[in-house]
């Protein structure tokens, strides 16, 4: 029994130690984007990022004996799963070079109550009073960052806005691709798609060849996002998901002390109390659909 509840408890702690170390590579790759950004546009840093990125998983699936192959695979839910990682993509990185770290990802922390949102619209989900409440009051956090003055709108915050929807659409979309196909390959053909998206605009901004400097920065900020996914992968296999799910608002705490202490952005008292509703209303919201979720799943063991 000892040994158990030991191995548990390892397990338990290497779960947390996985998701704050993911965040923290997150957070690392982030900060190359924006340095990246004083030289570099937007787009050409998504292009460079994106083909790294893809190369190294040919490679993985190369090793892995895993040969792709797209018949019967680009469905709908793939295609609009393709569309909106290409929003949240370039949206994110546009955002990233101009907003604060701590209030973008303040604002990213949205995507679940827009998947709420999504949920209850699109495909007619109950969403209880609690639910809405905590949407709510998330929404009001955005308003307190992004702060919806004509004198002092934030377009940049708007644009992260953007990238959390395009984050929740593609989440919602992912839930209805075909489960036997691997994730691994999934992520592939998305990157494919950005890349090649992406390539023709090249034709119309001024873009120039990157030198070593850059070359470097871009693929440490691909290593940085790799990494950060197999980390909150492995969070996800040894703790439940209540714990990742909480854990990966450190995201905030690194994010606040990296643009801290690179940037010297410092949150306003309103941008700060806009960030503890909007983490509170997506915990809540997670605790809430954990709770309808063992309903429906005590309800289906009774009928049973």
């Amino acid at each position: 029994m000892n040994s158990q509840m030991e191995a548990r408890q390892f397990s338990l702690h290497r779960g947390i130690w996985s998701v704050n170390a993911s965040m923290a590579a997150y957070v690392v790759g982030d900060v190359t984007i924006k340095f990246l950004g004083r030289t570099l546009p937007t787009n050409e840093i998504v292009f460079l990022r994106t083909w790294i990125v893809a190369l190294a998983l040919a490679v993985a699936i190369f090793f892995t004996r895993r040969t792709p192959r797209l018949t019967g695979k680009i469905t709908r839910p793939m295609l609009l799963r393709f569309v909106f990682d290409c929003v949240n993509i370039v949206a994110f990185t546009t955002a990233v070079i101009h907003v604060g770290l701590a209030e973008l990802y303040a604002i990213l922390q949205t995507a679940p109550l827009l998947m709420t949102v999504i949920a209850a619209i699109l495909f007619k989900e109950p969403v209880g009073w609690r639910r809405w409440t905590a949407v709510s009051v998330g929404f009001l956090g955005v308003l307190m960052v992004v702060k919806p003055n004509p004198n002092a709108l934030d377009i940049w915050a708007l644009i992260g806005l953007l990238a959390a929807a395009g984050a929740a659409f593609r989440e919602v979309v992912t839930q209805k691709i075909d489960p036997s196909i691997p994730t691994i390959e999934v992520t592939f053909y998305t990157a494919i798609f950005v890349g090649l998206v992406i390539a023709p605009v090249g034709l119309v901004e001024h873009w120039t060849f990157p030198a070593r400097e850059h070359l470097l920065l871009v693929t440490l900020q691909a290593v940085c996002w790799i990494a950060g996914t197999i980390l909150l992968i492995q969070a996800s296999r040894y703790a439940p998901m209540s714990i990742v799910a909480s854990f990966r608002y450190t995201l905030l705490i690194w994010g606040g002390l990296a643009g801290y202490f690179v940037f010297g952005d410092i949150p306003d008292s309103l941008s700060l109390l806009g960030f503890a509703l909007i983490v509170g209303a997506g915990l809540y919201t997670f605790h809430r659909e954990t709770v309808r979720r063992r309903a429906l799943a005590s309800k289906a063991m009774t009928m049973n």
